[in-house]
């Protein structure tokens, strides 16, 4: 394994995905300014998610085939850029086409920042790649309280300050650029792998795996600071909930990428996804100091998979990284932002409440699912209970 390389792309990480998700914290003062619906509000979760979402296959498919190591640089400026104009927008529909532009950055750099990580793994990709999903966890988990901090200390303006770190970020990267050259042999390590099928059927349960996951992920931190809103907890309030909670998924990923190692990819994505319903479903119903554990456990169930899911895409197409972690970390993540715009609607139609319980039982949706990846014998024990 080559640290430092693994190091620097675990940092731009957590760069781009924290400057991404200030939105949710934005998006409240947003709605009071514009005089949104919840509908709205939605639409905007969801082309957050799926322009920064639907590109990164054909991102990862040029990745695969041309040296493209530039894209990462490029994708965390253009990430800085956009996202800290996000404050400054003068309208709705501005706002939805700053969320779009910001996307193709995010989209350029995930997958080729992934097969970086998994060429500088060597035979520890499990580990490597469990690394690079928590810089990006703990970037989503830092990005509402900076929101809160700057935009609290300076009002939406303040979210111009978000360039700062991801443009040194891109210096960064571009200074040390050579760090990223593949080790001789790396790409053709798997040539015995060539003339093996694709395995479609998998693949395709793996994608609406991470759909379901994706959409009840996305929904609940884009609406839980809104139910939170409603209310009356306060701003700052409401972004150190989102940061339990993802701060404990950015190690709960940790512990699941090293469980995997162990126990088998199988068993921790549809162990940690059946577990999450009723963890979230307690942090809702119990209020004062427990909520902010099962808050914590619930985010590290939720996102004890994120990283295996890459890998086990990675492992089912071993020829074509790019393209695997392009369609785990990309189209069905954009899948899932299509969800989120209809749980918009939902809780237009049905109440703000209601559409985050109907949220929270989505990844245990995807659990059973996932449970069909298992064994024979161990599927059955699953369902059986010990």
């Amino acid at each position: 394994m080559r640290r430092f390389p693994i190091a620097l792309a675990v940092l731009s990480h957590t760069v781009v995905d924290a400057a991404l998700n200030m939105l949710p914290v934005v998006l409240p003062l947003l709605l009071d300014r514009f005089h949104l619906s919840y509908s709205q509000v939605g639409v905007a979760a969801a082309l957050s998610n799926i322009s920064s979402s639907l590109m990164q296959p054909a991102f990862g498919w040029v990745s695969d085939r041309w040296p493209t190591r530039w894209i990462m640089w490029v994708g965390i400026a253009w990430t800085g850029i956009l996202m800290g104009c996000v404050g400054l927008v003068p309208s709705y529909p501005a706002l939805l086409l700053v969320i779009v532009l910001t996307g193709v950055g995010t989209a350029a750099f995930h997958p080729m920042a992934s097969m970086a990580v998994a060429l500088a793994s060597g035979h520890q990709r499990g580990l490597g790649m469990s690394f690079f999903s928590a810089g990006g966890n703990l970037g989503f988990a830092m990005g509402p309280v900076m929101a809160a901090w700057l935009i609290a200390r300076f009002g939406l303006p303040g979210t111009l300050a978000v360039m700062v770190p991801g443009l040194l970020m891109a210096a960064a990267m571009y200074a040390w650029r050579e760090a990223f050259s593949a080790p001789p042999g790396a790409r053709g390590a798997d040539a015995s792998c060539a003339g093996t099928p694709v395995p479609w059927g998998k693949l395709s349960t793996l994608c609406t795996v991470i759909t379901l996951r994706s959409w009840g992920y996305s929904g609940l931190i884009t609406f839980i600071p809104l139910l939170l809103h409603e209310q009356g907890v306060s701003l700052q309030l409401a972004g150190w909930s989102l940061f339990v909670f993802l701060f404990f998924g950015a190690m709960g990923g940790l512990l699941g990428g090293h469980l995997s190692d162990r126990v088998g990819r199988h068993l921790v994505i549809a162990a940690s996804l059946l577990m999450f319903p009723v963890l979230m479903a307690m942090a809702l119903a119990i209020p004062g100091p427990l909520r902010w554990l099962f808050l914590a456990t619930a985010g590290a169930t939720l996102l004890a998979s994120f990283s295996v899911t890459v890998v086990f895409a990675q492992e089912l197409l071993p020829r074509r990284l790019g393209l695997a972690s392009g369609l785990t970390l990309g189209l069905a993540f954009g899948a899932g932002g299509v969800g989120v715009g209809l749980s918009g609607f939902l809780a237009d139609a049905l109440g703000l409440r209601t559409s985050v319980w109907i949220l929270l039982a989505l990844p245990g949706i995807a659990g059973l699912l996932a449970l069909t990846f298992l064994p024979a014998r161990r599927a059955v024990r699953a369902t059986q209970g010990d």
